[in-house]
C-alpha cells in the first residue's frame, strides 16, 4: 500500500510538471503573431545547430585539454540555457522597462570594460583584454555593450525624429555615442573587430532613421579614418591586411594560417560535405575553429549546400526582423529592432567574409552559432527585446515604415 501510494504521488508530480510546462507554452505563445512564433522557432533551431557544430568542432581540442570530448559543448550548453532563459524573461517586459534598463546595461558594460584592465580580474587572449574572470566564468562586457548601445541610440533617435536635420541636436550626439563606445572597446580592450561592428551598427541605424546625406557623409568619413588608424596601430593587423591584399602570393609567413586553412576546409567539403564529425581540419589545423572560424567547419562537414543553408537562415532572419521593425507604431521599438537586425546581419557578414577571404581578418563570432557564452547570451537578450516589442504590438493595422 505504501509503495502504491508513493507511485501515485510520483505520477501526480510528473503530471504536474508536464501541466506546468504545457501551461507556460500555451500562455507564452497564446495570441502571438506569426512573426513572433516564427522568430522563436528560428532562434531555437539556430541555437541547437550551433551546439551541434560546437561539439563537432571542439571535441578534439577538448580531449587534448581536459580528456573530456564534451567539455566545450557542456559549457556552451549551459550558456545557451541561461541565454534562452534571459530571452524568455526579457520578452515579457514592457517597453518602458527595456528603455530604462537599456541605459543601465550600456553604462554597466562600459564599467565592465574598464574593470577588465585590473590585474587579476581582467583576462587577455590573442592580444585583446576584453574579458572579466569570475572563477570558472569569463564574461565579455563589450558584447553586452552592443545591446546597450542600440537601446541608447534608439531612445535618443526616437525623441528626435523631427530634428534629424539639425546636426548638433541629432547627428553629432549619435556620432559621439557610437565613436565613444567603439573607442572604449578599441583603446581599452584593443578589439578592432567589436569596435568595427559597433560603428557599422550606429552608422547604418542613423541612415535608416533618415539622417540627411551631408551629416551621414561626415559619419562615413570619420568611420573610415578610425578604421585606418585602428588598423595601423598594430603590427599584427598590418601584417593581416598586407596578407589580404597579396592573395595568391607564394610567401607563407604564417600570418594567414587560419584563413588559408579555412579556405582548404571549405574546398574539401565539396557540394555535400564530408559528414558531421568527419572534419580533418578540426584536428588542430585551425586554432579554436569553434569560435570565429566555425563557418569553415560548417562548409567542410556540410558542404556547399550546408553553407548556403546557413546563409539562407540569416537572410530569412534579416527579412523577418525588417518586417517586424517596419510594422511597429512605436519609433523606439522600430529603431531597436532595426539595430538588432543590423547587429546580427553585419556580424554574420563580417564573420563569413573573413572565412571566405573577402575582407581582412577581424575576430567576431558567428551569431547564435559560434562558441562564446557572452556573445550567445547578449544576442539572445537582444532577441528577447525584439520579442517583447512584438508581444506589445497593437493588433490594429499600422502604417508600414520604410
Amino acid at each position: 500500500m505504501a509503495t502504491s501510494s508513493s507511485n501515485q504521488r510520483g505520477k501526480s508530480n510528473r503530471l504536474s510538471l508536464r501541466e506546468r510546462f504545457s501551461s507556460f507554452r500555451e500562455g507564452y505563445f497564446q495570441n502571438q503573431t506569426k512573426d513572433f512564433k516564427f522568430l522563436v522557432s528560428l532562434i531555437l533551431f539556430m541555437v541547437a545547430f550551433g551546439l551541434v557544430m560546437v561539439l563537432s568542432a571542439s571535441n578534439v581540442d577538448s580531449i587534448i585539454n581536459s580528456g573530456n570530448p564534451f567539455g566545450a559543448f557542456t559549457s556552451q550548453l549551459i550558456w545557451a540555457v541561461l541565454g534562452l532563459a534571459a530571452m524568455f524573461f526579457i520578452s515579457t517586459r514592457s517597453a518602458d522597462q527595456i528603455e530604462r534598463y537599456g541605459l543601465i546595461l550600456f553604462l554597466g558594460s562600459i564599467v565592465g570594460q574598464v574593470l577588465a584592465l585590473i590585474p587579476g580580474l581582467g583576462v587577455s587572449s590573442g592580444g585583446n583584454t576584453n574579458w572579466i574572470g569570475f572563477g570558472p566564468f569569463i564574461i565579455q562586457p563589450s558584447e553586452f555593450m552592443k545591446l546597450g548601445l542600440i537601446i541608447f541610440i534608439a531612445t535618443f533617435l526616437s525623441k528626435r525624429v523631427d530634428m534629424l536635420w539639425d546636426w548638433r541636436s541629432a547627428g553629432l550626439p549619435a556620432m559621439i555615442a557610437g565613436f565613444g563606445a567603439a573607442g572604449i572597446v578599441f583603446v581599452l580592450g584593443r578589439d578592432l573587430g567589436t569596435a568595427a561592428v559597433m560603428l557599422c551598427i550606429v552608422l547604418s541605424l542613423v541612415f535608416l532613421a533618415g539622417l540627411p546625406t551631408l551629416h551621414l557623409m561626415r559619419f562615413v568619413v570619420a568611420t573610415i579614418v578610425v578604421f585606418i588608424i585602428g588598423a595601423l596601430a598594430s603590427p599584427s593587423r598590418i601584417a593581416r591586411i598586407l596578407t589580404f591584399f597579396s592573395q595568391g602570393s607564394a610567401v607563407d609567413d604564417g600570418s594567414d594560417w587560419q584563413v588559408r586553412h579555412g579556405i582548404w576546409a571549405l574546398a574539401s567539403g565539396g557540394i555535400t560535405g564530408t559528414g558531421l564529425g568527419q572534419s580533418k581540419l578540426n584536428w588542430g589545423w585551425i586554432p579554436e575553429i569553434e569560435n570565429d572560424f566555425i563557418f569553415a567547419s560548417i562548409g567542410e562537414e556540410w558542404g556547399l549546400i550546408g553553407a548556403l543553408v546557413v546563409l539562407a537562415l540569416f537572410f530569412i532572419m534579416f527579412q523577418r526582423l525588417r518586417r517586424m521593425a517596419n510594422t511597429h507604431d512605436n519609433p523606439f521599438a522600430t529603431f531597436v529592432v532595426w539595430g538588432v537586425m543590423l547587429w546580427v546581419t553585419i556580424q554574420a557578414l563580417i564573420n563569413i567574409g573573413v572565412v571566405l577571404h573577402i575582407i581582412p581578418t577581424l575576430g567576431v563570432p558567428l551569431p547564435l552559432i559560434s562558441k562564446g557564452g557572452s556573445s550567445l547570451i547578449a544576442i539572445l537578450m537582444a532577441f528577447g527585446v525584439v520579442l517583447s516589442f512584438e508581444r506589445q504590438k497593437s493588433l490594429l493595422p499600422v502604417r508600414r515604415r520604410r
